[in-house]
């Protein structure tokens, strides 16, 4: 049976699992998206290519598949980097579907060409241009990169004349594997803890994986270790476990860095550059790894080996207790103190930027209201310096956040992905200013009718950026707008709002959306002052 190649991907992306694609069509891509839609893939309408990745994004992380995206060429393509490029620090195992001008367009045209493969190559973990000559051989290639061990997004280039080229249905290879067998590092790992009085341990993005984070829970337990946590690991770790130390990350972090200072030895699983805000400045880890990869950004000595039994042998090597629930209590404490603990001296404020609540107390209010199991999505900004630390995660895949790249704009249409492909209610907690970069993804929220609560902190500025003004003696006035209604925006675009002006009122607010099972925005003004309180 005959079929052509824009069906022959849309069969793939179905046989690994793909559910839906998001994007905005264009002329380059309409054969490809019919035939996704022809195989049972849901098309998924948004309002900007930068959002769609976020949502596939979203969607590889909550489910552990791959996810698609689709733009068309010219300005499609160019707001589709952020997203893939987002997709790529935050090893996401995204499939960016981009259409283009075929070969004689590409060397004659100049309106909307771009190099679309220069454009991709820095930003992807492997990108080409598909036709029925190498189609097989680019879908093959294409799973493995999704399935190694440190993955990123593939992005696959079509054009509109390709896509319509018969070719024979396709029989590809499984996936190719590794080749090396991995032994257990226990022996290595116990003598140099066994030589050790205060070890720690730190999760990064690479755990990842319901078998490896079993593993390492059990090895937290058996051993009485402490662990440190970056955000890309938050939830995997639960926020509740007694020897969680804290998350890595900014504010409110002293403890953790304290407890990473003191360390005589630290063990690193996971661990990437996506994973830092700011550069390791402690002990250099050791490195447990399924495969060797270089990475300046962190140091210290690899050992390759089979993650998941060097841990199970360790659990039962007798080695400890290392006082863990003692050392992460005298951390989470620390987290504490540092809420007050900044040192910037006040400024006079714009008076539509004044009072408003503490932000961490209204984090708290939220997750009072909010159920354990629900899906948290997390803009950047201010407000995310404060979520990473303070906000509490008690499962995995139920906390994301763009740190890696640190993209504006993430929190609202990941949030809307996570509704989709999980069973959860959704809140996502964005800043005014990130909610203004993609307003337009609440017509998408309210179309969908998506169980998700948006949760707005107003403070009519680019709080981080305005903080580092201050710091460095600068004007802040170029990061400073006016207060929007948030609430008739939402209403306007088909999502219910509401303002919350205090704390039990947010907390009414959140639990009232949250039942409800239906799209909400809740504004609530935060007060800026709080964070130049903040230390750590």
């Amino acid at each position: 049976m005959e079929s052509n190649v824009s069906l022959e991907i849309a069969r793939y992306l179905r046989g690994l699992g793909v559910e839906r694609a998001y994007g905005l069509p264009g002329g380059e891509v309409t054969h490809v998206i019919d035939a996704m839609i022809e195989v049972g893939i849901d098309w998924v309408l948004v309002h900007h290519e930068a959002a769609a990745a976020h949502m596939a994004d979203a969607e590889s992380q909550v489910t552990g598949r791959p996810a698609v995206c689709v733009s068309t060429v010219g300005p499609g393509a160019s707001n589709l980097v952020n997203g893939v490029a987002n997709s790529f620090l935050e090893r996401s195992r995204v499939i960016a579907i981009v259409g283009e001008y075929d070969a004689a367009e590409r060397s004659s045209m100049v309106h909307m060409n771009l190099d679309l493969k220069a454009l991709f190559e820095p930003i992807s973990a492997y990108v080409e241009r598909i036709d029925a000559a190498n189609l097989a051989a680019t879908l093959s290639h294409a799973t493995n990169v999704l399935q190694a061990p440190v993955p990123g997004p593939v992005t696959l280039l079509v054009s509109a004349s390709d896509q319509r080229v018969p070719t024979a249905p396709l029989d590809l290879p499984a996936p190719l594997a590794n080749g090396q067998v991995l032994e257990s590092a226990a022996g290595t790992v116990a003598d140099l803890l066994e030589g050790a009085s205060r070890p720690a341990l730190i999760l990064g993005v690479g755990v990842r994986d319901p078998d490896l984070i079993d593993s390492a829970r059990a090895l937290v337990n058996a051993l009485d270790l402490p662990v440190v946590i970056t955000p890309k690991a938050k939830g995997w770790i639960s926020s509740d476990d007694p020897r969680l130390a804290g998350v890595l990350a900014s504010y409110g972090s002293s403890g953790s860095e304290q407890l990473l200072a003191g360390a005589d030895l630290i063990l690193a699983i996971g661990l990437d550059g996506t994973d830092f805000i700011r550069p390791w400045r402690f002990t250099a880890p050791l490195r447990l790894e399924p495969a060797s990869r270089t990475d300046p950004s962190v140091p210290g000595e690899q050992i390759i080996c089979e993650l998941n039994l060097t841990l199970g042998e360790l659990c039962e090597s007798g080695l400890g207790p290392f006082r863990g629930v003692r050392r992460a209590a005298e951390a989470r404490g620390q987290a504490e103190v540092d809420r007050s603990a900044g040192t910037l001296p006040a400024r006079t404020l714009p008076d539509h930027m004044r009072g408003g609540l503490d932000p961490v107390d209204a984090l708290r209010a939220i997750r009072r209201a909010t159920p354990r199991s629900a899906i948290t999505t997390c803009d950047v900004g201010m407000f995310k310096l404060a979520i990473c630390q303070y906000w509490d995660s008690y499962s995995p895949r139920t906390f994301l956040v763009s740190n890696g790249l640190s993209t504006m704009a993430y929190g609202l249409p990941a949030a809307s992905a996570a509704a989709l492909a999980g069973d959860e209610p959704v809140v996502t907690l964005v800043g005014d200013g990130g909610l203004l970069m993609g307003a337009g993804e609440l017509e998408t929220l309210a179309r969908l009718d998506l169980p998700v609560t948006v949760v707005v902190a107003v403070d009519s500025s680019l709080a981080l950026i305005r903080l580092k003004a201050e710091i460095d003696d600068l004007t802040e006035v170029p990061n400073d707008f006016s207060r929007a209604d948030y609430v008739a925006l939402a209403e306007a675009l088909g999502v219910s709002g509401r303002r919350a002006r205090n704390l039990d009122e947010l907390e009414d607010a959140v639990a009232t959306a949250v039942s409800s099972g239906r799209p909400a925005l809740i504004e609530v003004p935060v007060d800026y002052t709080a964070y130049r309180r903040m230390g750590g």
